[in-house]
């Protein structure tokens, strides 16, 4: 037999070595392949892509960064084995260790399908860890899918050995690697041409892929000054187009449709934490908790007044909330109170260190014509109901000034200063609203004048918005820098709130918001007889100090400066002259939220109403060390009184201690006052107070963290794979419960498309 077809032929380490490599090369670019193929997967599920370059980011991405992983493989795996010299060995180890590549890549995709977060060390660790698999994922799959993957790396051994021992033309080999390698070289720098100029279709498709990096110029623009910090952390948020709200449209009960429809009291005390409520300062808010339902594990999920209340009005986590701002997408439960000609109104009280106090909610946060943008919403809205007005009769005007959604009026007075000026342009836009569009509601000669008339009462009605898009006027008593930080104040109060058609005033304490609410209340109830949506926002405990020097100067100021000079240690300590100034402002609060409370039952004017007392803001008077989540300022009091138990003599109260949070409001009034026939679950991560489940935790999306508030403690998972527990400004390290981690990441990203 001859020498070259001799099977028992030993070859040396050097042709070992070369056989290697050279077979390695042939299999791993079918594996490269296979990996595309695979890799699909994310592309699949990756968020949907607006704009053609957007498109073709994801598709170079994906080509180029798959085959960049196996190719990562071959090098620092699959290369040195080659320097075994043994051919035999060498093949099973590179088939066993392709089949454990691919497996750990099918794991990744499983949860990237299921919950959009990849793979990671930590991931890792937290799965084998929890040895019995108890993760809420089902990976039954891998029991067919890994014998695949075995015989598929077995045939390509096969193919690629054979390829060793026949001439051939490699030129389809060159070709895919040419067109990968110029994938990978273009993804990148599309990554860094859009994280320049902030072009969020493409940088907001960077973590679709595992263990994906691409190259950014932000580190080095940033450094040098060319952009700002905080624009860069806007500019990733989440676009509308990235957003599914809400999964489905909401179905109303048909049955309740003819009832008179519940009003809705919402009373926010900002500065009020749940330890403040005792029987000296409080003993007003302390009857009202008796007889009524009180939550007492109810926790705020951010610590700034202004993220709790678009918690409260979307029940959505703040990583929602740029995409929801501009996409113009308004709260489902806002939505249908206009179909249900509701009428809303927010009173804030302003004193004179309000704006001093809401520094810090402002920080970070932005407001790009927030009027200007309403105004000319609100127009829109006003000019279709007009061109949808029926000709025969004339039903424009209900339509201006009611339900879709209060257009004309709203475009006027929505948003207005003080109740005078309300009124006076609620006169002028109704007048407006007839006058221009009277030719569209009469008779009409032809379909041109018809047309004319239309684009008029489109000119004249937005020109009219301009003109009066000056609703955030901040009182005269302010000086320049005051007045511009309360105008931001009232903006993004009107963003986060949701509301189109809000009607908006400012006072200065907390007697003049309750007298203004029980005037705006007659007035709903007597004279409009529609149902309302209120919302106070009282900020007294917040700015105790304006308080303090205001009730000085009232007819009790002598009583309560004996009192003052009394407590010595007040005049020599700043911090207890602070708590005795917030005690004695708590006091007027809840002596002003009696007697409001008394007034509104001695004239009926609390049947068929949802009351809700809350805080949008907890005592930072109590925060003690720097924390992530402080519990004893974030846990609030929650008192409901429910429209039906308002008849009831004398009235019983109950306490709760299952976990609530701001969420739950706008699920408990969509499904306990609308009448929302809908799955909570598809417009809201809350739930109704009425069924309210007992949960573990409650998940808040932190800047760097993600954060689960229990009952007894909260538990942190930092970003850099650490999880601990804070305690009096310590953190102690906790053993991270996996199925619990991977549920709450699933649930906060519900809404992603």
């Amino acid at each position: 037999m001859s020498e070259n077809f001799n099977p028992l032929k030993r070859f040396s380490y050097k042709e070992q070595v070369s056989r290697a490599i050279t077979w390695g090369h042939y299999f791993i670019f079918i594996n490269i392949l296979l990996a595309c193929l695979l890799g699909f997967s994310y592309v699949y599920a990756a968020p949907p892509t607006t704009s053609f370059l957007s498109f073709f980011y994801l598709i170079v991405s994906w080509l180029g960064h798959m085959s960049f992983l196996t190719v990562v493989v071959y090098l620092v795996i699959f290369f040195p084995l080659a320097f075994i010299g043994n051919f035999r060995y060498y093949r099973v180890l590179c088939v066993c260790i392709a089949v454990i590549m691919h497996t750990i890549l099918l794991f990744d995709i499983k949860i990237y399908l299921l919950v959009k977060v990849h793979l990671s060390m930590t991931a890792i660790n937290l799965i084998v860890r929890e040895l019995d698999f108890d993760t809420g994922l089902n990976y039954n799959f891998l029991f067919i899918a890994v014998p695949i993957l075995i015989a598929l790396e077995c045939v390509f051994a096969k193919i690629t050995t054979h390829s060793l021992y026949r001439a051939h033309h490699p030129y389809f080999v060159r070709t895919v690697l040419i067109i990968v390698c110029s994938c990978f070289v273009t993804s990148h720098v599309l990554h860094i041409w859009a994280d320049a100029t902030k072009y969020d279709r493409i940088t907001l498709l960077r973590s679709t892929f595992p263990a994906h990096y691409p190259m950014t110029a932000r580190s080095f623009l940033s450094s040098h000054g060319w952009l700002n910090e905080k624009q860069l952390m806007a500019s990733d948020s989440l676009g509308a187009e990235y957003i599914n709200y809400p999964l489905t449209n909401l179905e109303v009960d048909p049955h309740f449709v003819n009832e008179r429809p519940a009003n809705v009291l919402l009373i926010t005390l900002n500065g009020l934490s749940y330890s403040n409520l005792s029987k000296e300062t409080t003993p007003q808010l302390l009857a009202f908790k008796e007889q009524v339902q009180s939550f007492d594990s109810h926790y705020l999920l951010y610590k700034e007044e202004l993220n709790n209340v678009f918690a409260m009005t979307y029940g959505l986590p703040l990583q929602y909330r740029q995409g929801l701002f501009a996409g113009q997408m308004l709260p489902v439960t806002l939505e249908e109170m206009f179909k249900q000609d509701y009428v809303s109104r927010v009173i804030v009280s302003a004193l004179k260190r309000t704006p001093q106090s809401v520094l810090p909610s402002l920080e970070g946060m932005s407001v790009s014509d927030v009027a200007m943008q309403a105004a000319a919403y609100q127009t829109d809205t006003a000019v279709a109901a007009a061109v949808d007005a029926d000709p025969a009769t004339d039903k424009h005007t209900d339509t201006a000034e009611g339900t879709a959604p209060e257009a004309a009026t709203s475009t006027t007075n929505a948003i207005s200063v003080d109740a005078s000026a309300d009124a006076a342009d609620a006169d002028a836009a109704a007048a407006l609203a007839r006058e221009s569009s009277s030719p569209v509601v009469g008779e009409t000669d032809t379909a041109t004048a018809n047309a004319t008339d239309t684009t008029t009462t489109a000119s004249m009605l937005r020109e009219h918005a301009v003109v009066n898009a000056t609703w955030l006027e901040a009182p005269a008593q302010f000086d320049h820098a005051d007045q511009e930080a309360l105008r931001r104040y009232f903006s993004l109060l009107v963003q986060n709130s949701g509301l189109r058609s809000m009607q908006f005033s400012h006072v200065h304490n907390v007697h003049e918001v309750f007298a203004q609410a029980l005037q705006q209340i007659r007035e709903y109830r007597l004279r409009e007889q529609r149902p309302y949506a209120l919302s106070l926002v009282i900020n007294d405990l917040r700015d105790f100090d304006s308080s303090v020097q205001a009730l000085l100067q009232s007819p009790q100021g002598p009583k309560l400066q004996a009192a003052m000079d009394e407590d010595l240690t007040s005049t020599v300590n700043p911090m207890m002259q602070s708590l005795l100034y917030y005690e004695l402002s708590l006091e007027d609060v809840d002596q002003a939220f009696g007697k409001f409370m008394t007034q509104l039952r001695s004239q009926g004017l609390l049947d068929h109403t949802l009351v809700i007392v809350t805080a949008a803001e907890g005592n930072k008077l109590l925060a003690r060390e720097p924390q992530i989540f402080d519990r004893e300022v974030q846990h609030v009091p929650l008192m409901v009184l429910w429209p039906q138990e308002v008849r009831q003599k004398p009235l019983v109260g109950s306490e709760v201690h299952n976990l609530s949070s701001p969420q739950d409001l706008s699920a408990t009034i969509a499904r306990e006052i609308l009448h929302v026939t809908t799955s909570v679950g598809n417009f809201s991560l809350g739930a109704s107070l009425k069924e309210l489940p007992d949960r573990p935790y409650v998940a808040v999306d932190g800047v760097d963290e993600l954060i689960l508030v229990g009952k007894e403690n909260n538990i942190i998972y930092s970003m850099d794979g650490s999880s601990y527990i804070e305690n009096n400004g310590e953190r102690l390290p906790v053993r991270p419960n996996l199925e619990n981690l991977i549920e709450a990441t699933r649930d906060l990203n519900r809404f992603l498309r």
